[in-house]
């Protein structure tokens, strides 16, 4: 068992270390991955330092304790719709972590062994819960143009399996009173094989750059760009967004901005994909209400109603122009407005 548990904390190490300097930087759900398998490193120091009965010398480093777990099936989570559906960080990724904060805020009180046992249940719910909800992603976007590779699909069906397993584990031991089974431990060799799993795929991934991803483009393995000059139609598109402000009109469609970069829509799409990892709406949107935050503080403006601000913004509706910057900033533009004006 300490094999075991050594084993997997060093691949997380490696695995963490091969993370940082991988060149797919820009893919926002590395920084999850990262953050949980810094999660699964903790946990194993954890338990070898138990094993040995180093608590004493490290107290300090038990701040954390039993809580953690409930770090890793939303981390996971992020990690998968982060880049399934390049969504930015939003503040409202913070509810995904109220289990771990009301764990950590109660193992330092005397618990009696019948409620650890249900704070345990309670984990492995959550994995499952969250192993649903990443199949049902999976399953949802299998036929977007961001395809998840065979390497995500089989992780994710690994922790609903795990979860299953470990429920049924825990049910079978409550039930005939089996002392000897340690849970933790059976999370600790899951944790392992998922570290183990992760490691094979960037060793068959690996090239010279150390790139590493569980997602592939469905629609751009076979490039249309490869005549194009990317790095020029990149300066086109900064100059239509920066300079002309194409994004200020209401009625642009990616089909329009495709004609003034002279390329097809599908040849924008993968630009914009690729290079810029956003959608043609995300960009545009993120265009409108950086000119409607000027405007909005905007002291020759400040007789503009927020719907006409929006409207100057390239909004077609006010609705929209509510949503979206409020999903954008954290603040309806009212009160944007009055909070920095």
């Amino acid at each position: 068992m300490i094999f075991i548990i050594g084993y997997g904390t060093i691949q997380s190490i490696l695995l963490i270390y091969l993370l940082i300097y991988t060149k797919n930087k820009n893919s926002k759900g590395l920084y999850y991955l990262i953050s949980m398998l810094a999660v699964t490193t903790y946990i194993g120091i954890l338990e070898l330092l138990k094993i040995y009965d180093y608590q004493g010398y490290f107290l300090n480093f038990f701040f954390l304790g039993f809580s953690s777990l409930f770090l890793i099936p939303p981390l996971y989570y992020l990690f998968s719709v982060s880049n399934l559906k390049n969504q930015p960080f939003s503040l409202n990724f913070i509810f995904h972590f109220l289990p771990f904060i009301l764990i950590f805020s109660i193992q330092f009180i005397e618990i009696h062994l019948r409620v650890k046992q249900m704070i345990f249940l309670a984990f492995v719910i959550q994995l499952l819960s969250y192993g649903f909800l990443c199949l049902n992603l999976i399953n949802k976007n299998k036929e977007e143009d961001i395809k998840p590779t065979n390497t995500l699909y089989f992780l994710t069906i690994c922790m609903i399996a795990f979860a299953i397993c470990v429920a049924l584990l825990y049910f079978t031991s409550i039930l005939f009173n089996l002392r000897s089974i340690n849970l933790t431990t059976i999370v600790i060799i899951f944790l392992t094989l998922f570290t183990t799993i992760i490691e094979v795929q960037m060793i068959k991934g690996l090239n010279s750059s150390l790139n590493f991803t569980v997602f592939q483009n469905k629609k751009y393995q076979n490039s249309n760009l490869h005549s194009q000059n990317v790095s020029d139609l990149n300066k086109k598109l900064v100059d239509l967004l920066l300079d002309k402000k194409i994004y200020l009109n209401s009625n642009l469609t990616i089909n329009l901005l495709a004609n003034k970069l002279g390329i097809s829509r599908h040849q924008l799409t993968e630009l914009l994909n690729k290079e810029l990892e956003c959608s043609f709406y995300d960009l545009i949107n993120q265009y409108r209400v950086e000119y409607a935050k000027k405007n909005l503080l905007n002291q020759n403006k400040k007789h503009f109603s927020i719907s006409g601000i929006g409207s100057e913004s390239g909004f077609k509706s006010n609705s929209t122009f509510y949503r979206v910057f409020k999903t954008q900033t954290g603040f309806t533009p009212l009160e944007y407005k009055k909070k920095y004006s």
